[in-house]
Protein backbone atom coordinates (compact mmCIF):
# COMPACT_ATOMS: atom_id res chain seq x y z
CA UNK A 1 0.00 0.00 0.00
CA UNK A 2 1.19 3.10 -0.78
CA UNK A 3 1.96 5.55 1.93
CA UNK A 4 0.61 9.52 2.01
CA UNK A 5 4.61 10.30 1.61
CA UNK A 6 4.99 8.52 -1.53
CA UNK A 7 1.67 10.14 -3.04
CA UNK A 8 2.93 13.39 -1.86
CA UNK A 9 6.02 13.06 -3.34
CA UNK A 10 4.67 12.21 -6.67
CA UNK A 11 2.31 14.63 -6.81
CA UNK A 12 4.91 17.66 -5.82
CA UNK A 13 7.39 16.16 -9.03
CA UNK A 14 4.04 16.23 -11.38
CA UNK A 15 3.07 19.69 -10.00
CA UNK A 16 2.29 22.34 -11.13
CA UNK A 17 0.53 19.74 -13.34
CA UNK A 18 -2.47 17.13 -12.53
CA UNK A 19 -1.90 13.60 -12.10
CA UNK A 20 -4.47 11.13 -12.94
CA UNK A 21 -6.12 9.10 -10.16
CA UNK A 22 -5.33 6.58 -12.89
CA UNK A 23 -1.55 6.82 -13.18
CA UNK A 24 -1.34 7.02 -9.08
CA UNK A 25 -3.15 3.78 -8.67
CA UNK A 26 -1.29 1.76 -11.27
CA UNK A 27 2.24 3.35 -10.06
CA UNK A 28 1.54 2.03 -6.91
CA UNK A 29 -0.62 -0.97 -7.60
CA UNK A 30 -3.62 0.12 -5.88
CA UNK A 31 -6.96 0.82 -6.30
CA UNK A 32 -8.56 4.27 -7.20
CA UNK A 33 -10.47 4.36 -4.27
CA UNK A 34 -7.31 3.84 -1.94
CA UNK A 35 -5.79 6.73 -4.26
CA UNK A 36 -8.82 8.51 -3.14
CA UNK A 37 -8.57 8.31 0.49
CA UNK A 38 -4.83 8.64 0.19
CA UNK A 39 -5.37 12.40 -0.80
CA UNK A 40 -8.00 12.77 1.53
CA UNK A 41 -5.70 11.92 4.61
CA UNK A 42 -3.21 14.43 2.80
CA UNK A 43 -5.77 17.22 3.00
CA UNK A 44 -7.19 16.40 6.21
CA UNK A 45 -3.39 16.74 7.63
CA UNK A 46 -3.24 20.31 5.70
CA UNK A 47 -1.76 20.03 2.12
CA UNK A 48 -3.35 21.80 -0.57
CA UNK A 49 -4.11 18.85 -3.42
CA UNK A 50 -6.74 19.98 -6.04
CA UNK A 51 -9.21 17.49 -8.03
CA UNK A 52 -10.51 18.55 -10.93
CA UNK A 53 -12.20 15.70 -12.99
CA UNK A 54 -10.72 14.41 -16.03
CA UNK A 55 -7.58 15.59 -15.24
CA UNK A 56 -6.92 14.55 -11.88
CA UNK A 57 -5.19 15.86 -8.77
CA UNK A 58 -2.42 18.51 -8.52
CA UNK A 59 -0.43 19.67 -5.17
CA UNK A 60 -0.45 22.75 -4.49
CA UNK A 61 2.34 24.93 -2.45
CA UNK A 62 1.06 26.10 0.96
CA UNK A 63 2.20 27.55 4.48
CA UNK A 64 1.93 24.68 5.58
CA UNK A 65 5.08 23.12 7.50
CA UNK A 66 6.39 19.92 6.68
CA UNK A 67 9.18 17.42 6.67
CA UNK A 68 8.87 15.69 3.23
CA UNK A 69 8.04 18.93 0.97
CA UNK A 70 11.45 20.55 2.56
CA UNK A 71 13.34 17.28 2.17
CA UNK A 72 12.45 17.04 -1.35
CA UNK A 73 13.46 20.75 -2.28
CA UNK A 74 17.05 19.86 -0.40
CA UNK A 75 19.92 18.82 -2.69
CA UNK A 76 20.46 14.43 -2.55
CA UNK A 77 23.71 15.64 -0.49
CA UNK A 78 22.08 17.21 2.26
CA UNK A 79 19.60 14.86 4.27
CA UNK A 80 19.16 15.43 7.83
CA UNK A 81 16.52 13.62 10.31
CA UNK A 82 13.42 16.53 9.94
CA UNK A 83 11.38 16.71 12.66
CA UNK A 84 8.15 19.09 12.30
CA UNK A 85 6.52 19.49 15.44
CA UNK A 86 3.19 21.69 15.87
CA UNK A 87 4.22 23.31 18.98
CA UNK A 88 6.97 22.60 21.18
CA UNK A 89 8.40 24.99 24.21
CA UNK A 90 11.91 25.59 22.25
CA UNK A 91 13.27 23.50 19.33
CA UNK A 92 16.72 24.60 21.72
CA UNK A 93 15.43 22.94 24.42
CA UNK A 94 13.70 19.66 22.25
CA UNK A 95 16.88 18.96 21.02
CA UNK A 96 18.54 19.25 24.22
CA UNK A 97 15.80 16.57 25.54
CA UNK A 98 16.10 14.25 22.33
CA UNK A 99 20.22 14.34 22.82
CA UNK A 100 19.69 13.19 26.34
CA UNK A 101 17.94 10.41 25.95
CA UNK A 102 20.75 9.05 22.41
CA UNK A 103 23.32 10.56 21.21
CA UNK A 104 22.73 12.19 17.33
CA UNK A 105 23.85 10.04 14.55
CA UNK A 106 23.36 12.22 12.10
CA UNK A 107 22.70 16.25 11.67
CA UNK A 108 18.86 16.39 12.93
CA UNK A 109 16.56 20.11 12.23
CA UNK A 110 13.44 20.61 14.81
CA UNK A 111 11.33 22.98 13.84
CA UNK A 112 7.97 23.99 15.11
CA UNK A 113 5.17 26.67 13.63
CA UNK A 114 5.40 27.86 17.22
CA UNK A 115 7.17 27.84 20.48
CA UNK A 116 5.44 28.44 23.55
CA UNK A 117 8.99 29.25 25.31
CA UNK A 118 11.36 30.28 22.45
CA UNK A 119 14.71 32.01 24.21
CA UNK A 120 17.65 33.33 22.84
CA UNK A 121 21.05 34.82 24.36
CA UNK A 122 21.13 35.33 28.39
CA UNK A 123 17.60 33.52 28.33
CA UNK A 124 15.72 36.02 26.75
CA UNK A 125 12.41 35.30 25.58
CA UNK A 126 12.08 34.94 21.58
CA UNK A 127 8.39 35.69 20.63
CA UNK A 128 6.96 33.13 18.58
CA UNK A 129 3.76 33.54 17.38
CA UNK A 130 2.03 30.54 15.03
CA UNK A 131 1.66 30.52 11.53
CA UNK A 132 4.02 34.16 10.83
CA UNK A 133 7.09 32.98 11.50
CA UNK A 134 10.28 29.94 11.18
CA UNK A 135 11.64 28.38 14.69
CA UNK A 136 14.10 25.43 14.02
CA UNK A 137 17.41 24.46 15.37
CA UNK A 138 20.05 22.55 13.77
CA UNK A 139 21.70 19.50 15.70
CA UNK A 140 25.19 18.71 14.85
CA UNK A 141 26.70 15.31 16.01
CA UNK A 142 30.70 16.41 16.98
CA UNK A 143 33.08 13.64 16.51
CA UNK A 144 36.04 12.80 18.40
CA UNK A 145 39.28 15.49 16.98
CA UNK A 146 36.69 16.90 14.73
CA UNK A 147 37.30 21.14 15.08
CA UNK A 148 35.08 23.28 16.80
CA UNK A 149 35.06 27.39 16.31
CA UNK A 150 31.55 28.48 17.90
CA UNK A 151 32.72 32.18 16.31
CA UNK A 152 32.54 31.25 13.12
CA UNK A 153 30.07 28.84 13.75
CA UNK A 154 27.46 31.36 14.93
CA UNK A 155 28.80 34.34 11.59
CA UNK A 156 28.52 31.60 8.92
CA UNK A 157 25.10 30.98 10.15
CA UNK A 158 24.10 34.47 9.95
CA UNK A 159 25.30 35.01 6.86
CA UNK A 160 23.60 31.66 5.67
CA UNK A 161 20.50 33.45 6.94
CA UNK A 162 21.16 36.81 4.98
CA UNK A 163 22.05 34.63 1.69
CA UNK A 164 18.58 32.78 2.16
CA UNK A 165 16.73 36.65 2.81
CA UNK A 166 18.24 38.10 0.24
CA UNK A 167 17.42 35.39 -2.29
CA UNK A 168 13.83 35.43 -1.64
CA UNK A 169 13.06 38.47 -0.53
CA UNK A 170 13.82 41.97 -1.68
CA UNK A 171 15.37 42.92 1.38
CA UNK A 172 18.44 44.69 2.29
CA UNK A 173 20.06 42.89 4.92
CA UNK A 174 22.12 43.93 7.85
CA UNK A 175 24.28 42.10 10.08
CA UNK A 176 24.75 43.31 14.19
CA UNK A 177 27.98 41.57 15.67
CA UNK A 178 27.85 38.54 16.34
CA UNK A 179 24.20 36.83 15.77
CA UNK A 180 21.06 39.58 14.70
CA UNK A 181 20.32 39.67 11.57
CA UNK A 182 18.28 43.24 10.83
CA UNK A 183 16.02 44.55 7.78
CA UNK A 184 15.23 47.78 7.77
CA UNK A 185 17.13 48.42 11.29
CA UNK A 186 14.68 46.35 12.99
CA UNK A 187 15.93 42.89 14.44
CA UNK A 188 14.26 40.52 12.23
CA UNK A 189 16.38 37.23 13.17
CA UNK A 190 18.00 35.55 15.93
CA UNK A 191 20.59 33.07 16.26
CA UNK A 192 21.48 31.25 19.69
CA UNK A 193 24.53 28.37 19.28
CA UNK A 194 24.58 25.87 22.39
CA UNK A 195 26.85 23.01 22.65
CA UNK A 196 25.95 19.70 24.65
CA UNK A 197 28.47 17.84 26.72
CA UNK A 198 28.86 14.48 27.17
CA UNK A 199 30.56 13.83 30.54
CA UNK A 200 31.67 10.58 30.80
CA UNK A 201 33.83 11.02 27.82
CA UNK A 202 34.62 14.17 28.79
CA UNK A 203 34.60 16.32 25.40
CA UNK A 204 31.65 18.15 23.66
CA UNK A 205 28.87 15.71 21.56
CA UNK A 206 26.52 17.70 19.88
CA UNK A 207 26.21 21.70 18.70
CA UNK A 208 22.55 23.02 18.10
CA UNK A 209 22.35 26.33 16.03
CA UNK A 210 18.74 27.79 17.17
CA UNK A 211 17.42 30.19 14.34
CA UNK A 212 14.26 32.28 14.73
CA UNK A 213 12.80 34.38 11.94
CA UNK A 214 10.10 36.73 12.15
CA UNK A 215 8.68 36.29 8.35
CA UNK A 216 5.67 37.84 8.54
CA UNK A 217 5.41 39.00 12.32
CA UNK A 218 3.71 42.30 12.84
CA UNK A 219 2.05 41.99 16.59
CA UNK A 220 5.38 42.15 19.23
CA UNK A 221 4.60 42.58 22.83
CA UNK A 222 5.84 46.68 23.66
CA UNK A 223 8.47 45.40 24.93
CA UNK A 224 9.92 44.38 21.21
CA UNK A 225 7.70 46.89 18.95
CA UNK A 226 10.54 49.11 18.55
CA UNK A 227 13.31 46.77 18.04
CA UNK A 228 11.50 43.16 16.43
CA UNK A 229 10.17 43.85 12.85
CA UNK A 230 9.02 41.61 10.50
CA UNK A 231 11.25 40.20 7.27
CA UNK A 232 8.58 41.05 4.53
CA UNK A 233 4.88 42.36 4.44
CA UNK A 234 4.01 39.69 1.74
CA UNK A 235 4.73 36.45 1.21
CA UNK A 236 5.48 35.06 -2.36
CA UNK A 237 7.06 31.83 -1.19
CA UNK A 238 5.96 29.17 1.37
CA UNK A 239 7.88 28.82 4.54
CA UNK A 240 8.84 25.43 3.49
CA UNK A 241 10.85 27.33 0.48
CA UNK A 242 12.52 29.50 3.19
CA UNK A 243 13.90 26.59 5.43
CA UNK A 244 14.83 24.48 2.26
CA UNK A 245 16.71 27.26 1.30
CA UNK A 246 18.20 28.02 4.69
CA UNK A 247 19.43 24.36 5.50
CA UNK A 248 20.57 24.40 2.02
CA UNK A 249 22.94 27.61 2.35
CA UNK A 250 23.66 26.45 5.98
CA UNK A 251 24.97 22.85 5.27
CA UNK A 252 26.87 24.26 1.99
CA UNK A 253 28.77 26.56 4.37
CA UNK A 254 29.04 23.98 7.31
CA UNK A 255 31.31 21.67 5.31
CA UNK A 256 34.16 24.75 5.33
CA UNK A 257 32.70 26.79 7.84
CA UNK A 258 35.93 26.57 10.11
CA UNK A 259 38.12 27.77 7.05
CA UNK A 260 36.23 31.37 7.90
CA UNK A 261 35.60 31.46 3.76
CA UNK A 262 32.41 33.72 4.56
CA UNK A 263 33.92 36.24 6.48
CA UNK A 264 34.37 38.84 3.60
CA UNK A 265 30.50 38.47 3.00
CA UNK A 266 30.05 39.23 6.96
CA UNK A 267 32.21 42.42 7.01
CA UNK A 268 30.36 43.64 3.55
CA UNK A 269 26.83 42.95 5.56
CA UNK A 270 28.11 44.30 8.54
CA UNK A 271 26.10 47.31 10.03
CA UNK A 272 29.03 48.20 13.07
CA UNK A 273 31.90 48.38 10.89
CA UNK A 274 33.12 52.00 11.16
CA UNK A 275 30.57 52.94 14.04
CA UNK A 276 30.88 53.50 17.79
CA UNK A 277 29.61 50.65 19.81
CA UNK A 278 28.91 49.79 23.56
CA UNK A 279 29.27 46.04 24.45
CA UNK A 280 29.06 44.39 27.26
CA UNK A 281 31.78 41.23 27.56
CA UNK A 282 31.23 39.30 30.76
CA UNK A 283 31.45 41.70 33.58
CA UNK A 284 32.94 44.56 31.48
CA UNK A 285 31.03 47.50 29.05
CA UNK A 286 33.52 48.28 25.89
CA UNK A 287 32.84 51.67 24.44
CA UNK A 288 34.69 52.11 20.93
CA UNK A 289 34.49 52.60 17.21
CA UNK A 290 34.76 48.97 15.63
CA UNK A 291 37.44 48.69 12.79
CA UNK A 292 37.20 45.46 11.39
CA UNK A 293 36.05 42.12 12.15
CA UNK A 294 38.79 39.14 11.98
CA UNK A 295 39.31 35.98 10.36
CA UNK A 296 38.11 34.09 13.53
CA UNK A 297 34.99 36.56 13.58
CA UNK A 298 36.34 38.64 17.13
CA UNK A 299 35.08 42.13 16.49
CA UNK A 300 38.47 44.58 16.53
CA UNK A 301 37.77 47.76 18.45
CA UNK A 302 39.68 50.97 18.95
CA UNK A 303 39.11 52.42 22.85
CA UNK A 304 38.92 55.87 23.03
CA UNK A 305 42.61 55.72 24.39
CA UNK A 306 43.76 54.26 20.68
CA UNK A 307 44.47 51.08 22.03
CA UNK A 308 43.10 48.22 19.90
CA UNK A 309 41.00 45.22 21.22
CA UNK A 310 40.07 41.68 20.32
CA UNK A 311 36.59 40.37 21.45
CA UNK A 312 35.32 36.89 20.87
CA UNK A 313 32.54 37.00 22.83
CA UNK A 314 30.00 39.60 24.46
CA UNK A 315 26.89 41.46 22.84
CA UNK A 316 26.63 45.38 21.49
CA UNK A 317 23.97 46.72 23.00
CA UNK A 318 24.19 50.10 21.50
CA UNK A 319 25.17 51.35 17.78
CA UNK A 320 25.60 54.86 17.41
CA UNK A 321 25.31 55.02 13.44
CA UNK A 322 26.33 57.64 11.24
CA UNK A 323 23.26 57.23 9.33
CA UNK A 324 19.96 55.04 10.29
CA UNK A 325 17.68 54.92 12.76
CA UNK A 326 19.22 51.66 14.84
CA UNK A 327 20.55 52.43 18.29
CA UNK A 328 19.68 49.62 20.46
Amino acid sequence: MATQTEVLTQLMQTAPAYCSGDELAQLFGISRTAIWKTIQSLQGAGYTIESRHGRGYRYVPNNQLSATVIQAALPSKIAPQLVVLPTVDSTNAYLKRLVSQTPLSQPTVVISDTQTAGYGRSGRAFYSPEATGIYLSIGLPMHPQQSFDPGLLTTGTAVAVAKTLTELFEVQVELKWVNDVLVNHHKVVGILSEAVADLEAGQLSTVIVGIGINLMTTDFPKALATKAGAVTAKMDVTRNEVISTLLTEFFTSYQTYTTGDFMADYRRLSMVINQQVELKSGTKTVTGIVKDIDSTGALVVQLPSGQIQRLNSGEITKVNLLTGAYHG
